[in-house]
């Protein structure tokens, strides 16, 4: 499926707006709007073109997305800017707010049957409590966002955060999440995923001599400080081979 993108032409002057999509280069597409002005077209932003003249104006890249999503992207960012230069914008920006604030509600009384009630088995639950029922969040793929209008970086500990923060609709997750993976952009944000943070283990040493405990760290990277030295692959060594082969004269484990 063809890729396109979602871009932004800005009136230096007056600070009027333009919002497009297309499969083209940036390039191409700009001077397609050219030769429409030069044409005479009669949209509102060839007309600006004529009245102001091109190197008044400049084009932006907001977002990228496969041509299936198009419209509805076109339409996000319509609502986001609200464009002087597009036709029906206030139509669009109604129907996007509309599409927003109304949450259908499923008629399930209709669906209701009856049916046998059933005794459930609870010996083996557990009883709910503050101590065991969670915090209610959702662990999921750290990934971050650059706001590519300000340039602002910010972390989000999944995508449905992200979504949340940045569209106002958690359920973008999906194309956020999408656009991480392969450090691409949406929403006006190029998107990465952040590599989870290694846990740290805490070793301790065992003198090679004496076979009595030494040095305890609480990471690898902390015994390595504390013999001042800077190459790991020693302690290493020591930790994948316990017993056998040790480093700054002691035995290395885990623990």
């Amino acid at each position: 499926m063809a890729r396109g993108i979602i871009y932004l032409i800005l009136n230096k002057q007056t600070g009027e707006k333009y919002i497009g999509n297309t499969t083209l280069a940036m390039n191409k597409e700009w001077v397609h709007h050219i030769d429409r002005s030069k044409r005479m077209s009669s949209e509102p932003l060839h007309k600006a073109f004529r009245q102001y003249g091109t190197h008044n104006f400049m084009i932006k890249e907001l977002d990228a997305c496969n041509e299936s999503e198009f419209n509805e992207k076109t339409n996000y960012w319509i609502a986001q800017y609200k464009p002087e230069y597009n036709p029906d914008v206030e139509k669009t920006v109604t129907s996007m707010q509309e599409k927003r604030s109304s949450t259908p509600i499923p008629d399930v009384v209709k669906k209701v049957k009856t049916s046998p009630v059933k005794r459930t088995n609870t010996s083996n639950l557990i009883q709910w409590n503050e101590k065991n029922r969670g915090d209610g969040k959702k662990t999921g793929l750290k990934i971050k966002g650059k706001n590519l209008e300000t340039g602002v970086c910010t972390e989000y500990t999944s995508a449905r955060e992200a979504a949340t923060q940045v569209t106002g609709n958690p359920n973008n997750r999906a194309n956020i999440l999408s656009a991480a993976r392969h450090y691409r952009i949406a929403y006006g944000h190029r998107w990465q995923i952040l590599e989870e943070k290694e846990k740290k283990k805490a070793v301790f040493g065992v003198d090679k001599k004496t076979e009595m405990i030494g040095p305890r760290c609480e990471s690898i990277n902390a015994a390595v400080r504390l013999f001042e030295g800077t190459d790991k692959n020693g302690i290493l060594k020591s930790l994948k081979n316990p017993g056998r082969y040790s480093w700054k004269g002691y035995y290395w484990f885990f623990g």
